[in-house]
């Protein structure tokens, strides 16, 4: 699944838990394939994450964690807003307020199976 704005376009992974939907933003190109997995690995870990909790008949909250980098303005967050409440029915009508934080990629821990 692809999430598109303008001439920006991800990589989409849609996790659905009973009611509950977690969406992962990421380039599906730096992602390795069982076969590459292989002493020295370099793990991407996307754009970011959005999680829509269903909290009853008529309202859900949604949150979560965007790179500003890629997710530099307001339009295309409202943009990834609109992409979840449209992958189900159930999102339709509901009222559903949002934080979702936008961050700035500083550092990194990593185990990469070589260091």
């Amino acid at each position: 699944m692809k999430f598109i704005y303008e001439s920006f376009a991800c990589d989409v992974d849609t996790f659905f838990y009973n009611q509950d939907i977690l969406v992962r933003f990421y380039d599906g190109s730096k992602e390795q394939e069982e076969s590459e997995i292989i002493n020295l690995v370099f793990v991407d870990p996307g754009y970011g994450y959005l999680l829509v909790k269903n909290k009853g008949e008529n309202s859900a909250l949604l949150s979560g964690f965007l790179d500003e980098d890629v997710f530099s303005t307001d339009e295309i967050v409202d943009a990834a807003i609109s992409f979840i409440e449209n992958l189900s029915p159930i999102l339709k009508n509901k009222y559903m307020p949002y934080h979702i934080k936008r961050f700035k990629k500083t550092s990194f821990v990593e185990y990469n199976g070589e260091y």
